[in-house]
């Protein structure tokens, strides 16, 4: 495990404070972040690395279609992203056709605005939901746009209103904060194509894994040809740059509850 010595010296000045003041749950948690973030060893390459403190339940909206490529089926597209998403560590991840049924019982096929993907998310029981939408799509280059976008649970969000945190800001605590839930916690954006290096490279790295040279002579070039396969590829990407704004929000929630507490 390696640590900056800037991070050493917060862990330091955050455990004196914490224990001289027996907040102890605090302690443990902004310990944890920290010495994740200062930790390296062999990553599984098939995993996404764990963004929350505890174990979080999440929903998959069926997939926003703004690519014009009508035989771009939403559910199933959704279906790979929730299945990607179980890659990610300390995250249950619900079926896909709990939230289709809901929709379907509000004569809807998909969410239609942040409160609606709220309301969502707490008819199905989960603490968060992901709403994604494919704003580019050719499955001959093959080439996938795409924006995937996190919304919080209010009773879940750390930025949901906390009476006792309020009452140490120095500054009210504003109806802004209040609707903050209403805004995703965290967003990715980005487009995919094949026909770039980069994106192949990074294809490469992340399908050599998960293939069997011996049963598919096209090896990790398969996720290339398969345009199933390269939207696996597509959301495991985005998923893994959504769970590391995640991590860092958590871990800046974290800093930001410690510097409020008085000591």
């Amino acid at each position: 495990m390696r640590r900056t010595a800037a991070s050493k010296a917060m862990y330091s000045d955050i455990m004196a404070q914490r224990l001289r003041k027996n907040h102890v749950p605090n302690v443990i948690a902004v310990a944890w972040l920290i010495w994740g973030l200062g930790c390296s060893g062999k990553k599984n390459e098939l995993s996404i690395a764990e963004p929350f403190i505890q174990p979080k339940t999440l929903a998959v909206a069926p997939i926003l279609n703004f690519s014009g490529e009508f035989q771009l089926d939403p559910i199933k597209a959704a279906d790979l992203l929730a299945s990607e998403l179980t890659f990610v560590k300390g995250v249950g991840v619900l079926p896909v056709n709990r939230v289709v049924a809901v929709l379907a019982g509000q004569g809807k096929s998909h969410v239609e605005s942040p409160a609606h993907a709220l309301e969502v998310a707490e008819a199905v029981g989960s603490d968060a939901i992901l709403i994604a939408g494919i704003t580019e799509y050719d499955a001959y280059t093959p080439a996938v746009g795409l924006v995937l976008q996190i919304y919080a649970a209010r009773a879940n969000d750390p930025d949901a209103f906390d009476p006792v945190v309020a009452s140490r800001r120095s500054e009210p605590f504003t109806a802004s904060r209040l609707g903050a839930s209403l805004v995703p916690t965290s967003q990715f954006q980005a487009v995919y194509n094949a026909a770039h290096k980069r994106t192949r490279q990074a294809v490469k790295k992340y399908a050599t894994p998960r293939v069997d040279h011996e049963e598919n002579h096209l090896g990790w070039r398969q996720y290339l040809k398969v345009q199933s396969l390269f939207l696996r590829f597509c959301w495991h990407d985005a998923l893994s740059n959504l769970m590391k704004q995640e991590r860092s929000r958590w871990i800046l929630t974290a800093m930001e509850n410690n510097r409020e507490t008085p000591v």
